[in-house]
């Protein structure tokens, strides 16, 4: 029976011993990587990474993802690494552009939200800049409060936005520092970013790392901000329709 490496297809491979259990394993001389020749778990069918996707866009936990489909760990966190690395930079964000006139008409609400990872004294403030008229995230940032967080998410706004439009947020310092007084209105009254602080609302009830006073946070910053931007991916999809 022909045998190849399970992790990166390579037969440059070679016995080595047996597990605990007795059973046969393998090592791979290109990639260095151990393996039971004989795996009792297989690899996942399509309908599991169909229902995997769904699962990522719903409150549950990755523990629970597991226990609905019967799935090990492993298989879900190295489905979920590949999905999360085939999101778009430009978060699917798709905004007409017609005329050079429409793209001065453009006006963003932008807001942050606290999440942590790890632990609560590890805050992470996520930043985002909506479209007003398609309700469509256009950029989003992951770091501390403070100007840092504020040039971050600027630096991710697209050029068209960063010279045509009008960004709208509330009157925290960090905006003012950053973002040109030209196309920037700073009001204390809620209704100016109320359709990112709606749009945290959604983000809080279908991520289960974001909802507060909850066991499903994030372990490690990168897989928090991929989650983050994978689920915003998919609800820039929606509007779409």
């Amino acid at each position: 029976m022909n045998r190849s490496c399970y992790y990166c297809g390579s037969v440059n491979i070679v016995k080595n011993g047996r597990t605990y259990y007795g059973k046969a394993r393998g090592k791979c001389k290109d990639c260095l990587r151990q393996f039971v020749f004989e795996r009792q778990n297989q690899s996942l069918s399509r309908e599991q990474k169909r229902l995997i996707e769904l699962l990522l866009l719903e409150r549950i936990s990755l523990e629970g993802i597991c226990r609905v489909l019967g799935i090990p760990a492993y298989h879900l966190y190295r489905y979920m690494d590949e999905l999360y690395g085939e999101v778009p930079q430009d978060l699917n964000a798709q905004v007409a552009c017609n005329s050079e006139i429409q793209l001065t008409c453009y006006e963003c609400e932008s807001d942050e939200l606290w999440s942590f990872v790890g632990f609560k004294g590890n805050k992470q403030w996520l930043w985002v800049a909506q479209d007003r008229k398609s309700r469509q995230i256009i950029a989003l940032h992951l770091g501390d409060r403070g100007t840092a967080g504020a040039k971050g998410l600027w630096e991710n706004v697209p050029e068209r936005y960063r010279q045509q439009a009008t960004f709208y947020t509330d009157e925290w310092e960090a905006y003012k520092k950053v973002i040109p007084a030209a196309r920037h209105v700073a009001s204390a009254n809620k209704k100016e970013t109320n359709h990112a602080e709606r749009f945290f609302c959604t983000l809080r009830q279908r991520c289960a790392r974001l909802v507060r006073k909850s066991l499903s946070f994030s372990k490690k910053l990168e897989r928090h901000l991929m989650a983050i931007r994978f689920f915003v991916a998919n609800y820039n999809l929606t509007l779409l329709l």
